[in-house]
């Protein structure tokens, strides 16, 4: 039960990253459709690569990282989680909250964009590569949490996530 909570957890965390995310491409396809000829600004592939990482990834990470500063993101308060300090009971600090975020979501996160861009460039190789990054770190934070233990994450930064 606890391994189904802190999973359904992560996915409103999830949901709630991406929550932004669709409200730009609405806009984005709102914006086509009322000026058919109005393209985007052409950005090249590697500009387009780093804006995203910077525009999007980064201020949700940070985002992220200051609701677990202050005990926990949407989803671990809305099931009964708290995310505290590993040395004593307070709530992280902004900077290990933000380590916490990059490596639990924003690395998986960054990787797999990271491997589309390269598939869709025909660079199977490089693509396959951060694909499995992608993987690896999803399937190192979801073996830990079917073990009830913390994840790299979570040693990283030096926190743990416990029940309210």
């Amino acid at each position: 039960m606890l391994t189904a909570r802190r999973g359904l957890a992560t996915a409103i965390d999830y949901a709630a990253m991406a929550a932004p995310l669709g409200a730009l491409a609405a806009i984005v396809l709102v914006r086509r459709r009322l000026r058919p000829g109005s393209a985007l600004p052409d950005v090249s592939p590697a500009k387009a690569r780093v804006l995203v990482g910077v525009g999007l990834t980064m201020p949700l990470s940070a985002a992220l990282a200051a609701t677990e500063a202050a005990g926990g993101s949407p989803g671990k308060r809305a099931l009964g989680f708290t995310v505290r300090d590993d040395s004593d009971p307070r709530p992280p600090t902004f900077p290990q909250a933000l380590v916490r975020t990059l490596a639990k979501t924003a690395l998986p996160w960054e990787l797999g964009h990271q491997a589309v861009w390269e598939f869709r460039a025909d660079n199977t190789r490089r693509g396959a590569v951060l694909a499995a990054g992608a993987y690896l770190a999803i399937g190192l934070q979801a073996a830990a949490i079917l073990r009830n233990r913390r994840t790299y994450a979570d040693h990283v930064a030096q926190t743990r996530v416990e029940q309210a």
